[in-house]
């Protein structure tokens, strides 16, 4: 099994990193070697982490806890809204807007908002205003939508995150520690992996790792039980074992062996690495 995962994960090119110029030492343990300038994840870890991930997620769907997934890089937008319309787990896919965790009381009345101007257009669009007032009204229900359509019928702080490239998406995870809720982050070779509660080291520049894995993820993101409130720190409790495990498994640092890799193939081009997107309004 484990073995085929390695083969499926090489065929969707999921071992390609970064540029070796562009790399976090932290990822040390995950990288396999540099062929044609390129880092390489190594699989077998990339293949652990993801089961283990997995587990984690299917654990806390089983008992009925909200996730939301947050992937708003270009390349993971619109599989992020399939999984996450398929699976009703919440997610962000346009833009992370400030505090949406942290001040969440506040953004939630911009979530109410968002919710009665939808329920107006279905019963027959704003009445007693102007042209002008409408068009006004009608181009704020477009905003709202792009930030908030993915987490319209959340309402509370999710008791977990699932994060793609948790480089790209830094503030999220910011914002979800500060709350104690456990984060699961897909990393690339510039990853940190200090941010997050467990990962998964993949390539995070392509579509096509990204949908393999989110979808290899996806049926342990599909809710079975009620949801139930739990405190930030009893969510974390949760997991904390998990990630006490993961550091005592580390390989002594140093620098990266300069191995040759045989099983794998790297493109010859790699996607840049993308800036942080900027802050919502």
């Amino acid at each position: 099994m484990a073995s085929q995962l390695v083969q499926s994960m090489l065929d969707n090119a999921v071992h390609i990193g970064s540029r070796a110029k562009y790399w976090s030492p932290k990822m040390r343990d995950s990288l396999y070697g540099v062929q044609n300038g390129v880092h390489v994840f190594d699989l077998s870890v990339t293949a652990k982490h993801l089961e283990s991930v997995k587990a984690a997620l299917q654990d806390l769907s089983s008992k009925g806890k909200s996730i939301l997934i947050v992937g708003t890089k270009m390349q993971a937008r619109e599989i992020v809204r399939e999984i996450g319309e398929s699976t009703g787990a919440f997610y962000v896919n346009s833009k992370w807007v400030p505090g949406l965790l942290t001040n969440f009381p506040t953004l939630k009345k911009r979530i109410a908002t968002y919710n009665e101007y939808e329920k107006a257009i279905l019963s027959g669009g704003f009445e007693g205003l102007t042209k002008k007032e409408n068009a006004m009204r009608m181009k704020e229900l477009e905003k709202l939508h792009k930030a908030y359509s993915g987490i319209k019928e959340m309402k509370r702080t999710p008791d977990a995150i699932l994060v793609v490239d948790g480089h790209f998406e830094s503030l999220a995870l910011s914002e979800a520690r500060k709350l104690g809720i456990p984060t699961f982050a897909l990393l690339g070779s510039t990853g940190d992996i200090d941010m997050t509660t467990d990962y998964v080291p993949m390539n995070v520049n392509s579509l096509k790792p990204l949908r393999f894995v989110l979808e290899f993820l996806s049926p342990a993101l599909k809710r079975v039980a009620r949801e139930t409130t739990s405190a930030p720190s009893d969510r974390m409790g949760q997991v904390t074992q998990r990630r006490g495990d993961r550091s005592n498994d580390r390989r002594p640092t140093g620098r990266l062996p300069n191995r040759t890799t045989t099983e794998a193939t790297v493109a010859t081009e790699v996607a840049p690495t993308e800036a942080p997107a900027p802050a919502a309004e």
